[in-house]
């Protein structure tokens, strides 16, 4: 089936993703050694740079589709250098003195969000290469965020496994099964996309480099905006969270597994709901209500679970917020839309260098997201426990919270004035 081949790959490209994010700032504090707001620095300037090439990288495979016809080959080379920068990054050597922790991470760190890039974004516009419609492309993207929440499952249960066995360099062990997930993903999604690809209609025409025409796409922006704000709030939630549930919660790593599988179980469920939900009410709209119901969820209900309770976390943390964070299907889906009415309307298919801008964005809220998340790691780690988790549940409650009602906020604004998403 084309959704499930296509979508195989977000299998070991999620997996990256959600396993760097949960584990890297943790492994280089924590086990190699490095100071936090270092730690945090290296990983927001790796993010910075990575967000400069997307639109690069994307444009290059909207004119590989041009003169090719396909993009779907640059699929290999990507998973090749991703693969190789993440095992460097994950098994440094000995290394003495803070500075040179700090510039072996933010090398390895610039190496593997490139190679990211290389696979991710090429992979992301190749949905528009295979749907025929705006249906199909729906169905796709629910299919790559269900491969990503199995992904996400995965990047969770494998460290957590050699950890709970305390196996020697757990991150190390970690960081070749990955690999072999990312091999096995991309392999099948390749193939898949050699098979069903598209052939761009005879009078499109090739456009020169230019991000003008994204940032002037009004329907565009006012989603790209909601993205930003919605994506740091994210960061913060997904950096902060194993701070969160072992220290303020003082959760066993059993348990903080526990809370992490069901939440993308819970997630996974929830969107083909997300999907159908759109026969109803607009696809703004619903994802408006998603958002703003987590943001609420965030601000007023984590800040008073109770420490060693896991469940009413589960109840909260993993049941409620796993379904509302669904939602997100909304946002590739719309996304999607938008260019391709823009290709029908221009004549030029641009899809690489939209999702390019799309992930520009996306790292540079992550990036100064992460580089504030040292400072409020060294904020929230006092000598005091009690100040130190009333701290840590401020960052992970009330201003994970504000950033997913900001969001709301500006797309509704924005919307309003003249720039609706319909």
């Amino acid at each position: 089936m084309k959704g499930v081949g296509y979508g195989f790959a977000e299998l070991g490209i999620n997996c990256v993703e959600i396993f760097l994010r949960l584990h890297l700032l943790v492994f280089y504090t924590d086990h190699v050694g490095l100071n936090s707001s270092l730690a945090g620095l290296a990983l927001g300037l790796a993010i910075f740079w990575d967000a400069i090439i997307d639109p690069i990288v994307g444009h290059y495979s909207d004119r590989l589709r041009m003169r090719r016809g396909e993009r779907y080959s640059l699929l290999p080379w990507g998973f090749l250098f991703l693969s190789l920068s993440m095992l460097g990054l994950l098994n440094p050597p000995l290394l003495q003195g803070a500075w040179s922790q700090f510039c072996y991470l933010l090398f390895f760190s610039l190496l593997v969000n490139t190679a990211y890039t290389t696979l991710s974004v090429p992979y992301s516009a190749i949905v528009g290469d295979l749907a025929s419609g705006e249906h199909e492309r729906s169905r796709l993207i629910g299919w790559r965020l269900a491969f990503g929440n199995i992904g996400a499952i995965f990047g969770i249960a494998i460290p957590s496994y050699f950890l709970i066995s305390r196996e020697y360099k757990p991150y190390g062990v970690t960081g070749w099964m990955i690999v072999a997930l990312l091999a096995l993903g991309t392999f099948v999604s390749w193939f898949t996309a050699r098979k069903f690809n598209r052939p761009p209609p005879k009078d499109s025409k090739e456009g020169g480099f230019s991000l003008t025409m994204p940032i002037k796409n009004k329907r565009f922006m006012p989603l790209l905006a909601a993205y930003f704000i919605a994506n740091m709030g994210l960061t913060f939630n997904s950096s902060l969270a194993l701070y969160f549930y072992r220290l303020r919660l003082k959760f066993s790593e059993e348990q903080v597994s526990l809370v992490l599988l069901v939440f993308l179980l819970v997630f996974t469920l929830s969107i083909p709901l997300w999907v159908y939900s759109v026969r109803f009410v607009s696809k703004r709209n619903a994802l408006m209500a998603g958002v703003f119901v987590l943001g609420l969820t965030a601000t007023f209900i984590y800040p008073f679970l109770p420490p060693k309770d896991v469940i009413w976390t589960l109840f909260f943390a993993s049941g409620i917020s796993g379904a509302l964070v669904g939602s997100a299907v909304l946002l590739e889906s719309l996304l999607t839309d938008i260019v391709k009415d823009e290709e029908a309307r221009t004549g030029k298919d641009e899809l690489g260098l939209y999702f390019g801008v799309w992930k520009m964005i996306g790292k540079i809220s992550r990036g100064l997201a992460l580089a504030v998340t040292g400072q409020i790691l060294a904020w929230a780690r006092v000598d005091d426990p009690e100040s130190s988790y009333f701290r840590l549940s401020l960052a992970f409650g009330p201003l994970v919270g504000c950033f997913f009602i900001g969001a709301v906020v500006i797309l509704w604004k924005l919307s309003n004035e003249g720039s609706a998403l319909k």
